[in-house]
């Protein structure tokens, strides 16, 4: 069974070789990766903490913006609009303090680390926050209804 340290070493690797900047750090029994991207959407950059436990690991990437009390309902719409059909990953939404983030999560298990979940795993929001953002960000900032902020960045 692939252990915490094996699945932090595989995706250390991983990081190495892909030429992506990554921290590591034990905190509480939890290896953590820190990974800062730049976005090609308007929001310019986020941050993801890689979280390895024993038999699986997740990613949580915060974008640098939380929503305001009057607008988070408005955000939670868009983001029930846009986590519908997605098949791997969500976005959240902390109704409390605002906080946006993109979820994705990996079982390993028995086996060794897959490298195209991992790839997938780490990718995937980057490319969702890509996509999606702008809309996020029109939402946000009150310029457009969560619905037609969706219509808009669905047809890119």
């Amino acid at each position: 069974m692939a252990g915490k340290q094996e699945i932090a070493d595989r995706l250390g690797e991983w990081f190495s070789q892909s030429g992506i900047h990554a921290t590591y750090e034990e905190r509480s029994g939890v290896g953590v990766y820190t990974i800062r991207m730049k976005l090609s959407c308007k929001l310019q950059s986020a941050q993801m903490l890689v979280l390895v436990r024993e038999d699986n690991y997740s990613t949580l990437t915060q974008i640098p913006l939380s929503a305001d009390e009057n607008c988070r309902l408005a955000v939670a719409e868009y983001l029930t609009r846009v986590n519908f059909n997605m098949r791997n990953g969500n976005f959240e939404l902390d109704m409390n303090t605002g906080e946006i983030r993109f979820k994705t999560y990996v079982h390993v298990g028995e086996g060794p680390v897959d490298m195209r979940a991992a790839r997938l795993a780490v990718m995937l929001p980057f490319m969702m926050l890509d996509r999606f953002g702008d809309g996020l960000l029109e939402v946000l900032f009150g310029f457009k209804s969560p619905r037609e902020a969706f219509e808009a960045v669905g047809q890119k």
